[in-house]
């Protein structure tokens, strides 16, 4: 299993490389064998020979070179052999075999050069040219425009564009000028794809059928920190906070609605960052959700405070909406006959506590968000725009399982690119995600500020859990 930063892979498969690097590989395999400034000059060579001996070859694609006669093809294999070795194009008889190009295996195949070693090579161009816009790939890309040159097929519009194209072979990558041409040579070539090329889906299936199956998946993991700080200390520190607002809702103001509201969503808060802390959720999706739940709790606080004085009783209205849904779910379950008693939803306990808040027929269900305004409305009106953004939205992906959250948690990558780097279901759980317990905390303490503004927490106890979020 490799570490993400290990890894050179490239993260996804384009049009080029599914579609027209599997014809070009073989210039690909001439570059890597040769090196650029060499593999041009043969390459050009070549170029001129298959030309003099197919004018029928639109693009230099290996299979239009399949498409030829036997006799076109062993005179364009002879040729090809007179200017390159024949391991050069040799790893490619692993593919193209003599069951299904017995004219190619004949003329490339080689026992001096490995299975192994053949499969390496395949597998270096493949990474090297999986990306569009990598050097090689460019290099071979520039070749299909000069064969086009020599074909008279290319005609270009300025002479800005022709010197371009002549200087890219004379000059190496580093030149300043070819972040000119490096560009104009890619965009040129996906013209000319367009123009000319109709994709042949039997050659390049062929392809990556038979590279696929030839090598093992090489899956590799992102290895977070595993959550190392003193969870329970902060989470003691926070229970002496709460202990004391218990005990001055208890004893001073036990009729308080909105101190009762209030306590009510912050102990959630509280019960949900202690289980992340018991269970160890730290770095697992659930972790996620602890923090989405955090936030919306807290912003929700603020909510209800601000627009205090714009209701009768605001308090009263956020309890019924609550306890409105709950009459919803009781209401839908008894629709239905399959409802099993082992859920985990026990529907008669929830059919008391909606009765017990208020006789059902004189609650409201409401389906709408709270007040008719979704959280991140909510986030706005309370200034919390930017924990909304940088934290609830990424988490709501995970509460949801919306494919980022899926792709970055239970997939694993496979670093192999005769597998298009495709992914593979994590079902053993190697994957883990990167630390909750900070943002826990930031948010947590937030919400303690809520509190600490209206209800005057003493000093000695704020500071116990401020010194976690510094640290």
């Amino acid at each position: 299993m490799t570490k993400f930063n290990d890894s050179s892979m490239n993260f996804s498969f384009t049009k080029w490389s599914l579609e027209r690097l599997p014809e070009y590989i073989w210039i690909g395999l001439i570059f890597g064998y040769y090196g650029r400034n060499e593999g041009m000059r043969r390459l050009f060579l070549i170029c001129k020979k298959l030309l003099e001996i197919a004018e029928s070859i639109a693009l230099p694609r290996m299979s239009e070179i399949f498409s030829l006669n036997d006799a076109e093809q062993s005179k364009v294999y002879q040729e090809i052999l007179k200017i390159i070795s024949k391991d050069v194009l040799s790893p490619l008889t692993l593919i193209f075999t003599y069951s299904t190009n017995p004219l190619f295996a004949e003329n490339f195949v080689t026992i001096q050069t490995s299975v192994d070693d053949r499969l390496n090579i395949l597998m270096e161009i493949l990474r090297k040219t999986t990306n569009n816009q990598s050097e090689l790939s460019t290099d071979i890309r520039y070749i299909v425009l000069f064969y086009l040159s020599l074909s008279n097929k290319l005609h270009l519009g300025t002479r800005e564009q022709v010197d371009l194209l002549t200087q890219y072979s004379l000059m190496n990558h580093e030149n300043p000028v070819m972040q000119q041409a490096r560009p104009f040579i890619r965009s040129t070539e996906v013209m000319v794809f367009n123009l000319f090329e109709i994709s042949n889906e039997e050659y390049t299936s062929l392809f990556w059928e038979r590279v696929s199956k030839m090598t093992e998946c090489s899956l590799f993991k992102i290895q977070f920190d595993e959550e190392k700080r003193d969870t329970d200390h902060y989470i003691h520190c926070l229970k002496e906070i709460y202990s004391y607002l218990c005990e001055l809702f208890t004893n001073a103001s036990p009729l308080d609605n909105k101190m009762l509201v209030l306590l009510g969503i912050a102990t959630y808060s509280f019960k949900r960052i202690k289980e992340v802390s018991d269970h160890k959720l730290f770095n697992t999706i659930v972790g996620r959700s602890s923090v989405r739940v955090l936030i919306e709790n807290y912003i929700m606080m603020k909510y209800l405070v601000k627009n205090e004085s714009s209701y009768e009783d605001i308090w009263r209205d956020f309890q019924e909406y609550g306890i409105g849904q709950f009459k919803l779910i009781v209401e839908k379950s008894k629709e239905h006959s399959t409802v099993r008693e082992t859920s985990h939803v026990d529907y008669k306990y929830l059919d008391i506590l909606v009765s017990d808040f208020k006789h059902e027929y004189f609650l409201d269900m409401d389906t709408r968000y709270f007040d008719n305004l979704n959280i991140r409305k909510k986030a706005e009106i309370v200034d919390e725009k930017e924990l909304y953004d940088l934290y609830y939205d990424y988490d709501s992906a995970f509460e949801h399982g919306l494919w980022g959250a899926i792709r970055e948690s239970s997939l694993l990558s496979c670093n192999n690119p005769l597998h298009h780097y495709h992914c593979v279901p994590d079902i053993n759980d190697e994957q883990n995600l990167k630390s909750v317990w900070p943002d826990c905390i930031m948010v947590m303490n937030k919400t303690i500020d809520v509190l600490d503004e209206l209800y005057g927490i003493p000093d000695s106890l704020v500071r116990g859990i401020l010194d976690f979020e510094r640290e």
